[in-house]
């Protein structure tokens, strides 16, 4: 049931034992937005808990209150879960029985694709980070009292992160003003900017080179793709997590319309990122192969061999090019 920020904050009011639920493959939006609304739920005096499938990568561990994130199943069903992020239920993977055995489910979330999927669902459709709805939820639960600032830059880091440093299409004035008010919090926007979308380490640099070398380009450039594998992991150090953003070194090549980075996650499995300008909608392509996101950012898990996956994923690329 599609509902507003006040009926989740009168389920969170009539509730005390809360769980949050944060995608898998975590980015800052799901830990930032979540994280941030777990410590307003404890502010309000809730017993709660966090929980994410998979361990965050080397910078979000770094996040204030990460060491909170649990990856244990919980065994007593919560009064109230909410879904923190995602949009559908099965990218919680080995979590997503916290929100189907509770009392009440609910989801925050921003996602076009979002399949509503709990008993209550506020979605705010294409806006540029969960962080938003969030910041709405959160201000209603302490009566619009000015934030913490670490509860200030939990969301900061969730909106920066999830729009590209605000560069994304999905960046509006209401985007920009709830940044405003986060600075005015005393957050420090630029460190986390500068930490986030610009600092990277020896060893993601090595990986950045490595698979940027290799970028195919198809239909007459219009289409950029790259590939990571498990030797490319291995030769630099580091993990899937250490992926996000360097699609965008793709995307921003002049001509492409639509960048794509095939990931290898498990045998047999690929998870595919896409970008995409006005030209191409992100999102249909994802859901070509049941996934989803936004119309400009997108992604979804493939399942074959890898050359029998990258010709599908070009298919659909093509199929849905203007």
């Amino acid at each position: 049931m599609i509902c507003n920020a006040e009926k989740i904050a009168e389920l969170i009011k009539k509730a005390n034992k809360i769980a949050l639920v944060c995608h898998a493959n975590p980015d800052g939006d799901t830990l930032g937005s979540g994280l941030a609304l777990y410590y307003a739920l404890k502010g309000a005096g809730k017993q709660t808990d966090i929980f994410c499938s998979d361990v965050p990568g080397r910078k979000l561990r770094t996040l204030y209150g990460a060491e909170n994130l649990r990856t244990d199943i919980p065994n007593q069903p919560y009064e109230l879960a909410i879904a923190v992020d995602c949009s559908d239920i099965n990218l919680l993977s080995a979590h997503a029985g916290v929100i189907r055995r509770a009392r009440v489910s609910a989801c925050v979330d921003h996602h076009m694709s979002n399949s509503d999927y709990t008993k209550y669902t506020y979605v705010e459709r294409g806006v540029a980070a969960c962080a938003q709805p969030v910041y709405k939820l959160i201000k209603l639960i302490s009566g619009g009292k000015p934030l913490d600032v670490h509860v200030a830059g939990l969301l900061y880091t969730a909106l920066v992160t999830d729009s590209g440093g605000f560069a994304f299409s999905s960046v509006t004035g209401e985007t920009l003003r709830i940044a405003a008010e986060l600075l005015d919090c005393g957050v420090q926007g630029h460190k986390i900017t500068e930490y986030f979308m610009q600092d990277i380490s020896p060893a993601v640099y090595a990986l950045k080179t490595r698979v940027l070398a290799r970028t195919e380009f198809f239909e007459d450039g219009r289409i950029g793709m790259i590939t990571f594998n498990a030797s490319d992991f291995a030769a630099s150090g580091t993990a899937l997590s250490d992926t996000t953003g360097i699609i965008n070194d793709v995307r921003n090549v002049e001509g492409v319309d639509v960048a794509v980075a095939v990931t290898e996650a498990a045998l047999r499995e690929y998870k595919v990122s896409i970008r995409t300008d006005e030209k191409a909608d992100a999102n249909r392509i994802a859901a070509v192969f049941g996934g989803g996101g936004h119309n400009r950012a997108a992604g979804c898990r493939v399942f074959g061999e890898y050359e029998d996956v990258k010709e599908r994923v070009l298919k659909a690329c093509r199929d849905h090019l203007e």
